[in-house]
């Protein structure tokens, strides 16, 4: 399969907001490169949204649920990693990222499977077309917030910067994660379960 052109440098505003608006075009074959998807269905389909800032350890727990659940797993630090060369976690590049996983998200709940959705999720339009993918099928959604110590987390983005471990596709470095931190976080109004992420 070939695989995506990316820019030679940071994307401009205007391929941003294509990938943003016509995330269709570009789903069926980012899924092909980034999403772990079971051969089959496994039980009924369900959404679970993993939620937290960087160096939480997301993927990490992410990756143990879809082997406990049997879950496909559709990771934004992937899909950012293929769309953009040079990622800024700017709003118009979160919204082409986010477009791009809605679109894949939904595919897989229309085949029946179970997914989860690993990326930062503290702001709720970024959460939105997902859970409104599951809703209009009916599909339950099930949200999970990983936290860690600051420690913790600076202690996971040092090591990050010294270098990065096989499967770990996030560009979020200290200063993203400062800018996240001052964010406030925008709970969904149905809860959420709380996992606190010890130390590596």
């Amino acid at each position: 399969m070939t695989k995506l052109r990316r820019p030679s440098s940071a994307a401009t505003a205007a391929q941003t907001r294509a990938y943003a608006t016509r995330p269709e075009v570009l789903a069926p074959q980012l899924r092909a490169e980034i999403a772990t998807v079971p051969a089959s269905p496994h039980g009924r389909p369900a959404l679970i949204v993993v939620m937290g800032l960087p160096g939480v350890g997301k993927s990490h727990c992410a990756r143990i649920l879809c082997g406990r659940l049997g879950a496909a797993h559709v990771a934004s630090d992937e899909l950012r990693s293929r769309l953009f060369i040079a990622a800024s976690y700017a709003d118009e590049e979160n919204r082409a990222v986010f477009a791009a996983a809605t679109a894949i998200v939904d595919g897989l709940l229309g085949e029946g499977h179970r997914v989860v959705v690993d990326a930062t999720n503290l702001m709720a339009r970024n959460r939105a077309g997902t859970v409104a993918a599951a809703r209009s099928r009916g599909i339950p959604v099930l949200y999970v917030r990983i936290t860690a110590t600051d420690g913790d987390a600076r202690g996971r983005l040092a090591s990050r910067r010294a270098g990065r471990a096989d499967g770990d596709h996030s560009e979020a470095d200290e200063r993203i994660y400062e800018r996240m931190r001052l964010q406030p976080f925008e709970p969904p109004a149905e809860g959420f379960l709380e996992l606190v992420n010890g130390p590596d």
